[in-house]
């Protein structure tokens, strides 16, 4: 605002594309343009080519100056307005519709003829969806009364809300206070994956009121996909600030709402993407510009005001444009094979002043080199950061040999809480790092690595590269991470483990008892609530920290060490639950 202030806006366009025209002289990182060409891929596809700081962009310039294809497939409804600039033009861009095109032409100044219309392919999914469960036992496993409508309140991101939690405390408080229906319907608050740490703690005091999940869940796997959907399903209308769940909502057929509330000036009003949901002519959100008005609304919806008509125009216009029963993800498919099957473009080396640019540049690269090494000696590291860092730099050595890690030689149960939950971890936040992984692990315990790096071997072939050691140092601190950080700070990443042989589980609706030792957090990985009888040393505090965080919760069971004087009060609190020996 202030650099259009003072040059205009014909001015920004003109810096913008002098700054642009400087980059495009950068080469790409060496070892993003070695493995492209190591790939060999026909096409090099970008889902976000214009996030800020993305390293997708690096792949495009570097398949650009192999003579490689390229293409941007839009993932999401806000890409292409408020993350950032397309800075490499690819050869295609997959849109969701003739709004995007537009974006893309008018806000990122791609040619129109790049731009393809698909639909919303990221979004075929919902369209074929069925609930799960029925609504009795969504409200019994939720906590709520089957008896009363259900609302959905579906959090948004760091950016658009970054204190909802007083928010919604207010929002919960006027819908209690406007009485009738909306004084004792359910309330399921649903944190935002990415922004659901403020809600980790957060307690709303209201018999009727869920944060579910508490700790949030990205909807990446069967169990977790199907708890968002059902929550959407099983509600009578859905309420958020903006977030893509609203459109979502508008795919399941739920009322959608929200209140223009100025706290969220900037982030409702204020951003383009937003007005799509509320447009006149195809918006299909009921946007309250009063709490009162928005209540009415809400009142209405649960009185059974039709809204499907509503819902669908925008679904037509925003999601499937090229009909409802057209999904995106043929159409993708079909793009990028077409462009496949081109001739491969000329190499690009840049524009022709690049190495004269590049030369200029390299004295203030070099300095800012200096500057950066300085800053990293002077900051101290955590231990979690210095961690975190190790595990990088393995992963980009210049060197693509495997990368050894282990043995665990400690507790089993260190084994189950840190060493391998940090394994997963590392493999899906460092790239290429997963299939470089060589695990070594005792016989007992091979099966546990399921899904983790490219082979488990039970002899060392050489010594280790990331040694079970680094983890041992720090247990305390990992103890301390919590499931609703970012995916890059929690640094312990579980998954559901297949009960081993030999560990005998009860049917559904049962716990696990036993003496407290591994088997009890394998049965609570494999989804079992677990009592574990303390006989001995007392448990570790930390463990059971993380057992109460990462493990208290879906698809895992819950994880209690009881002394044995205590066993039968804990089986009460659980019925109907049985005694089973391990």
């Amino acid at each position: 605002a202030g650099a259009a202030g003072l040059v205009g806006p014909r001015g920004v366009r003109s810096l913008r594309r002098s700054l642009q025209a400087v980059e495009r002289c950068l080469l790409p990182p060496p070892h993003i343009e070695r493995f492209v060409a190591d790939f060999e891929p026909d096409v090099v596809v970008s889902t976000h080519l214009a996030e800020l700081g993305s390293t997708q962009a690096d792949y495009i310039r570097a398949a650009r100056r192999l003579g490689i294809h390229t293409a941007y497939l839009v993932f999401s409804w806000d890409n292409l307005t408020n993350k950032g600039l397309v800075r490499d033009l690819p050869e295609l861009v997959l849109v969701w519709n003739e709004l995007q095109a537009q974006e893309a032409v008018e806000l990122q100044e791609i040619p129109r003829e790049r731009v393809k219309v698909t639909g919303a392919s990221a979004w075929d999914h919902w369209f074929e969806w069925e609930p799960s469960r029925s609504r009795d036992g969504f409200c019994v496993e939720v906590g709520l009364r089957d008896d009363h409508p259900i609302l959905l309140y579906v959090c948004s991101s760091h950016f658009v809300a970054p204190n909802e939690v007083a928010f919604v405390r207010r929002w919960l408080a006027a819908l209690r206070a406007r009485g009738g229906a909306l004084a004792d319907a359910g309330v399921i608050v649903r944190p935002h994956p990415r922004n659901a740490k403020q809600w980790s703690e957060a307690d709303l005091d209201d018999p009727q009121v869920r944060i579910w999940p508490r700790y949030g869940e990205e909807p990446l796997d069967e169990t977790s996909r199907r708890n968002y959907f059902d929550s959407i399903h099983h509600s009578a209308a859905v309420v958020g600030i903006n977030t893509s769940a609203q459109i979502e909502s508008a795919i399941v057929g739920r009322p959608v709402h929200t209140v223009l509330d100025e706290e969220f000036r900037a982030t409702q009003q204020g951003t383009l993407h937003f007005q799509y949901l509320q447009a006149d002519d195809f918006g299909h959100v009921y946007a309250g510009r009063t709490m009162d008005e928005h209540l009415a609304q809400l009142e209405e919806s649960l009185g059974g005001r039709g809204y499907e008509q509503r819902n669908e125009r925008f679904v037509q216009r925003f999601v499937r444009p090229l009909g409802r029963d057209v999904a995106g993800s043929p159409l993708v498919v079909e793009a990028l094979e077409e462009l496949a099957a081109r001739p491969a473009p000329e190499p690009e080396n840049g524009p022709p002043l690049a190495p004269t640019v590049r030369a200029a540049l390299r004295p203030v690269a070099a300095l800012a080199k200096r500057r950066q090494a300085e800053r990293r000696r002077e900051k101290v590291l955590t231990p979690l950061e210095d961690l975190r860092r190790r595990v990088r730099r393995l992963a980009r050595g210049e060197s693509a040999e495997p990368i050894v890690a282990g043995p665990w030689l400690g507790d089993e149960i260190g084994e189950l809480l840190y060493w391998i939950p940090f394994l997963r971890w590392a493999q899906s936040v460092t790239f290429g790092l997963g299939e470089r992984l060589v695990l070594v692990a005792r016989a007992s315990s091979v099966p546990w690595y399921a899904g983790i790096g490219s082979t488990v071997v039970t002899e060392s072939p050489r010594n280790p590269d990331l040694p079970a050691s680094w983890i041992e140092e720090v247990r305390g601190e990992l103890a301390q991470r919590r499931p609703g950080e970012r995916s890059l700070e929690r640094m312990l990443e579980f998954a559901p483990l297949d009960p081993p042989v030999g560990l005998h589980l009860p049917g559904e609706g049962r716990a696990f008892v036993g003496d407290y030792g591994a088997a009890v957090y394998l049965a609570a990985l494999a989804g079992v609530p677990a009592i574990g009888v303390i006989r001995g040393e007392q448990p570790d505090p930390d463990d059971l920290r993380v057992a109460r965080s990462f493990l208290g919760r879906p698809p895992f069971g819950t994880v209690r060490a009881v002394p044995p004087e205590e066993l039968e009060q804990a089986l009460a609190q659980l019925e109907p639950a049985q005694l089973v020996a391990s």
